[in-house]
């Protein structure tokens, strides 16, 4: 199973990558990805994975809490 994170532009992507990593003691586990086919017709085609499924809620606090807010959280098949 991924957890994979949408975002509605690649700038906001970017923007999520950057304050994920500037928060070093968290210790975010994620990566940039393409976005699979068929989540939603209304993203950019970069996501981002979230490595270690105990963080998941974690990680979509803290992009909210940064203005970073996602356009979606979804859990793919691999």
């Amino acid at each position: 199973m991924r957890i994979i994170i949408t975002f509605e532009t690649t700038h906001k992507v970017l923007a999520a990558e950057k304050a994920l990593k500037s928060a070093k003691e968290k210790n975010f586990r994620f990566r940039p990805t393409p976005t699979p086919p068929g989540l939603t017709d209304s993203v950019c085609g970069m996501a981002l994975e979230i490595l270690n499924k105990e963080q998941k809620q974690l990680i979509v606090d803290f992009l909210t809490s940064q203005q970073i807010a996602p356009q979606g959280v979804f859990e793919v098949e691999r």
